[in-house]
């Protein structure tokens, strides 16, 4: 009988265990690229009365209804997983009277979902806040993506206000050239020739390519447009100062000419170079950082405006980016190449996804809310592609009713359409933020739509200003819970342990 020499054995033994070790990186690289489908929903929004107001007032209590509990994941926080190096935790930064809760204090209803792996992004992110400088020369950018829950700058504004007070930056972020609804962030205008195509709602598919970039729209001027941007006189502050203005290009066939005019700026002409379809490009431009009215003029053959940045070069920019009738499912729809270049010219330090609300009408079944949570966990994972590093925060959809005079206070499936969500963003390395039970629970907004002062609109769907106010109150308060609870384990070298309210 032959035997193998050991020789021959041992090499192929280490043949096998090199083979056993490459196996789940090759199916991870020849894993299929499957294009999700999208629900094809339709919004009916009311006529909304232009905000008339932005003074202070009282935050009022919430309306408590009994709310079946959903369970959370056991999570006691540690960071000896994440920390690498000293750090020094900024203690004189301006915080909000409602800022006195950590993850152990703050009522359950009102906390984050989600697993080690999505708070370590977290912490990350929190690490970015802490280390901001008045010498930084690029801010921190937070993006917040939403339906129509979040137009007129609702939530988001409130989240800005606050975070600038206390990290510092100014002004409202990323804006289209062309602003179909009007918003409390800024005052907006435009003239000449110039049409919007958006990736959300009726696309138009004449534009002939899919590189909308982040704010899943853009406008294309054919020979000239002007836009006209002025400080809304009844917005937040921070709103109202800009230190520099960014302009995003995409496609711009034969270049062209930019011209900026302001009270305060001295006028600016700059030449904007050619580029071809797919391209990213930016232009920015420092301002007097006063409050005063711009002129913005793009002359150029079917130059393409993917966005147009007012703020500043430190802090923060949370962008506000509402998606009328979009269930959220359109990221992966959108050119991957020209958005991975657009949001990786910016320190992205987290990604906010408000969703749910559109598909709450057409679930019929278990079934098919699971569907639309599987298109939506596809969402995070390609987030976490596009930007490894980025936290992302999921917010479900609000309580919602069907008409004032129905005895369906609640969709039937919106239930069903929460779990699902929370599930497939904590599955994907998310965190999950349940706005219906943090205000209130099932039959709330019809609670709300009747409350002194009204805090959701009669269709039983939208919040009021003041509604709208309390909900970015709150969103704030979990932020900062978590925030404090960093701090905590910062101070304790990374090896204290913190448990959860739920725990």
């Amino acid at each position: 009988m032959k035997f193998h020499e050991p020789r021959t054995s041992t090499l192929f033994l280490l043949f096998l265990v090199v083979l056993l070790y490459l196996v789940p990186f090759l199916s991870l690289k020849f894993e299929s690229k499957i294009e999700p489908s999208i629900d094809v929903v339709k919004e009916n929004i009311p006529v909304w009365a232009d905000f008339t107001s932005n003074k202070d007032v009282d935050s009022l209590p919430p309306i408590i209804v009994n709310v079946p509990e959903i369970s959370q994941e056991e999570d006691t926080t540690s960071l000896e997983a994440i920390i690498s190096k000293p750090i020094e935790i900024r203690s004189n930064f301006w915080s909000p009277d409602y800022d006195t809760c950590t993850v152990k204090t703050i009522a359950l209803t009102n906390t984050f979902y989600g697993s080690k792996e999505a708070r370590n992004r977290l912490y990350k992110f929190f690490e970015s806040l802490n280390g901001l400088s008045s010498n930084d020369t690029e801010p921190l950018h937070i993006f917040h993506f939403g339906d129509s829950q979040i137009e007129g700058d609702r939530i988001t504004g409130r989240l800005r206000s606050s975070w600038q007070k206390s990290w510092g930056g100014s002004g409202p972020g990323l804006l289209p050239a062309i602003q179909p609804i009007s918003s409390l962030a800024i005052r907006q205008e435009h003239e000449g020739s110039i049409k919007r195509f958006t990736r959300f709602g009726r696309v138009d598919t004449t534009l002939g390519h899919t590189n909308y970039g982040a704010m899943a729209a853009l406008s294309v001027i054919h020979d000239s447009a002007t836009i006209l941007l002025h400080p809304h006189p009844l917005g937040f502050i921070k709103n109202q100062t800009w230190h520099e203005m960014e302009i995003l290009f995409g496609s711009v066939p034969m270049g062209g000419i930019m011209s900026i005019y302001g009270e305060k700026t001295d006028s600016v002409f700059v030449d904007i170079p050619p580029s071809a379809e797919g391209a990213h490009n930016s232009i920015k431009v420092r301002l007097a950082g006063e409050k005063e009215d711009l002129v913005l003029k793009i002359e150029g053959y079917e130059v393409e405006v993917t966005g147009i940045r007012l703020g500043s070069s430190r802090g923060v920019q949370i962008h506000n980016i509402p998606m009328r009738g979009s269930s959220g499912t359109i990221f992966t729809r959108i050119g991957s190449d020209h958005l991975r270049r657009y949001l990786s010219e910016w320190n992205v330090g987290m990604v906010i996804l408000q969703y749910g609300g559109n598909t709450a009408p057409y679930v019929k079944t278990e079934e098919s809310a699971n569907r639309y949570g599987t298109r939506f966990g596809r969402q995070v994972r390609y987030f976490h592609k596009l930007l490894p590093d980025a936290a992302i925060l999921v917010i479900g959809p609000s309580d919602m009713g069907e008409t004032m005079d129905s005895t369906n206070l609640t969709y039937p499936m919106l239930g069903e359409i929460r779990r699902a969500l929370k599930e497939e963003t904590i599955k994907e390395g998310g965190l999950y933020w349940d706005l219906s039970e943090a205000m209130g629970g099932p039959g709330t907004m019809s609670e709300w739509s009747t409350s002194s002062p009204k805090l959701a609109s009669p269709d039983l769907v939208h919040f009021t200003p003041k509604g709208a106010r309390i909900i970015g109150e709150k969103l704030d308060m979990a932020f900062r819970a978590e925030y404090r609870t960093w701090e905590y384990l910062v101070r304790n070298n990374g090896s204290g342990k913190l448990k959860r309210a739920s725990e």
